[in-house]
């Protein structure tokens, strides 16, 4: 769990540091359900609870930077990239949750659920089209890392023809996910 000065922390980090390619309109739409959100549903995954999400975006940036330093220099990418990706790759999560109202899911931990009006996306595609929805101009290298970041390894597409921004997000995710799995115990 997170204390309220932790989310105006984090949520004020968020905003800085994607302030060079987050439009005013994806910021609007995105609002405060976006900082309230968790980065999932039940404490048997990641970061089920208020201001999860941003807290999950920031240190999937945090892992990412440090995976992308130990790279040999062929492989390298942008700072710039590497930050734009991965503040943007899960914001289809802002709309997504509603509160789980069952006392014994809740007992459970199962804190939230998936709203049941959206059309159906995954948070990558969702994550996308929000951002170019509200004018963040993505690149095919950019949008690819974010479409393909959930697909699991059946889709041979997304695991074998993804771009090393597409494996380096992959990798970030995973290891932002342990260490809050970790801390969150």
């Amino acid at each position: 769990m997170l204390d309220k000065e932790k989310i105006i922390a984090n949520t004020k980090k968020y905003f800085e540091t994607a302030e060079p390619f987050i439009t005013e309109e994806l910021t609007a739409f995105l609002g405060q359900e976006f900082i309230s959100a968790p980065a999932s549903t039940s404490k048997t995954l990641n970061n089920a609870f208020e201001g999860g999400l941003i807290d999950h975006l920031l240190r999937t940036t945090k892992f990412a930077i440090i995976i992308n330093s130990a790279l040999p220099a062929s492989l390298k990418l942008t700072k710039e990239e590497i930050i734009k990706v991965c503040l943007l790759y899960q914001i289809g999560k802002a709309h997504a949750f509603v509160p789980n109202t069952s006392d014994w899911h809740q007992k459970n931990g199962k804190f939230y659920d998936f709203k049941n009006d959206l059309i159906s996306m995954s948070i990558g595609e969702r994550s996308a089209y929000y951002a170019q929805a509200y004018g963040v101009k993505l690149s095919e290298t950019e949008f690819q890392a974010i479409v393909n970041h959930d697909k699991d390894d059946s889709d041979k597409q997304a695991k074998f023809f993804t771009s090393n921004l597409g494996t380096l997000l992959r990798q970030a995710n995973e290891w932002a996910i342990i260490e809050e799995k970790m801390l969150n115990k």
